[in-house]
């Protein structure tokens, strides 16, 4: 299941699921490094990854939608 970087807060980096909405908590130095806010991360050997590959998927699924309602006809 893939977790979202949601926000940080203090020592910790807020998670998302993806698919369910929970919430998780963890500490940053379990983050791998380069993480940051709107990434996607994926669990490896017990051990968070970036998937560089779904992040930019949604980020361009994220643009596209914001396009549409940019240039929505009135």
């Amino acid at each position: 299941m893939p977790w979202i970087i949601d926000r940080y807060e203090e020592g910790f980096a807020i998670l998302e699921d993806s698919e369910t909405r929970e919430i998780l908590e963890i500490s940053r130095k379990e983050m791998p490094k380069g993480a940051r806010e709107g990434h996607v991360l994926k669990i490896e050997n017990g051990q968070y990854c970036l998937d560089l590959d779904e992040t930019a998927r949604r980020k361009q699924m994220i643009l596209e939608k914001f396009s549409k309602l940019k240039f929505k006809k009135k």
